[in-house]
């Protein structure tokens, strides 16, 4: 359980509640939407979620309509799905943003505003308030919100997780889109402003500590052939030229595509940043493991850039079990096998490496869990 009382960089407070649970009702709030009342439509992207998937549908049933697009779960996840009313479609895994596309322009979608929930997260009542009283009259074309990371049973509020987390989920369909075209994005494009929600979203797991590290090794591997990709400075036009449609600011893509590519010693450098001049040590036992974790990502990506060309397929270790390393993603199956392929990898690569990190219960929908801060 996380420990209620943790200490935010806002001072303390308690661990929030989720919807639909029964202590839902002994919160202090008095003005929680009431079930299936908000017009939102709540997407839910999962493969072989049985362990957070009901969690998950019923933190969402103060939407009229909860949509779980399942990529080919085999232990059960659309059957307790519909057990909680969600309604449940199949597709095959697109990519992190071709399924997100896929999905939010699905025929069986009824609402303008639609919220991305990975299976593994949860919506708090306080979120649950926040968005039935922004989607009303808002001029917004999409909200962001943080997310509250729960890991090894406490939340990791320092080491710039946290306060890096801000992604926008909530959008309108009208005036947001993905960019298929990107391997690994999961951010939205968006047509207008972007407000900010204060409540937070709830990452936690229910999988545990090995599951997390199986899904890193994925990671690391997609990551690795990424930076294969066009030298840092060479991404700095498009970099630029996307800013103004981007849901994430610039300095920090700036941070992640331009400068930090360049750094030498990444593991060390970015276990100093985190733990140290980002007070992760300020997370006890947890915050150490974490940065550490973090430090492993980073030493694995270096490895296995350095590894001959076309000795595995990234993802293959996911897939396998094989223990290897990554950094932060998300989940799926096969993609659209009419999306491009990026200029990193060898024609038709992009499909087997999606493929591989779907059938292996990667989530690609999910914003990298545990990974240096975004």
């Amino acid at each position: 359980m996380i420990r209620a009382g943790t200490t935010s960089p806002a001072g303390p407070r308690n661990w929030p509640t989720a919807y639909g649970t029964a202590g839902a009702a002994e919160t202090p709030e008095t003005d929680h939407p009431a079930p299936g009342s908000v017009p939102v439509t709540t997407i839910i992207l999962a493969r072989n979620e049985a362990v957070n998937i009901v969690r998950a549908v019923r933190s969402a049933s103060w939407c009229r309509q909860t949509i779980v697009v399942d990529s080919g779960s085999t232990d059960g996840t659309p059957a307790l799905a519909r057990a909680e009313g969600a309604e449940v479609v199949t597709e095959l895994w697109r990519g992190y943003a071709g399924q997100r596309e896929w999905a939010m322009r699905h025929p069986a979608v009824a609402h303008d505003w639609v919220l991305f929930l990975d299976a593994d997260e949860w919506i708090p009542t306080d979120l649950a308030a926040q968005i039935a009283d922004r989607v009303g009259g808002s001029e917004h074309a999409a909200f962001s919100m943080r997310r509250r990371l729960a890991f090894a049973g406490r939340w990791i509020a320092h080491c710039g997780w946290y306060t890096n987390s801000w992604q926008a989920r909530l959008l309108h369909r009208e005036r947001c889109s993905f960019d298929t075209t990107v391997a690994y994005g999961e951010r939205a494009t968006v047509l207008g402003s972007v407000g900010r929600l204060s409540a937070d979203l709830i990452d936690e797991d229910s999988k545990g500590i090995p599951a997390w590290l199986r899904k890193h090794v994925g990671y690391a591997e997609l990551e690795a052939h990424r930076r294969d990709g066009p030298r840092p400075w060479r991404r700095l036009p498009r970099i630029l030229r996307e800013s103004r449609r981007s849901s994430r600011p610039l300095g920090r893509t700036l941070a992640k595509e331009i400068i930090f590519p360049l750094v030498p010693a990444k593991p060390a450098l970015l276990f100093l940043y985190m733990y140290v001049l980002r007070a992760g040590w300020r997370d006890g036992r947890a915050g150490l493991v974490f940065c550490l974790y973090h430090a492993w990502y980073e030493l694995t990506v270096g490895v296995l850039r350095t590894m001959p060309s076309g000795s595995t397929v990234p993802g293959t270790a996911v897939a396998t079990g094989i223990a290897v390393g990554r950094s932060v993603a998300t989940a799926g199956t096969a993609p659209d096998a009419t999306s491009p392929a990026p200029a990193a990898l060898i024609p038709g690569q992009r499909r087997d490496t999606e493929r591989l990190a779907g059938s292996a219960g990667v989530d690609p929908a999910a914003p990298a869990r545990g990974s240096a801060p975004r």
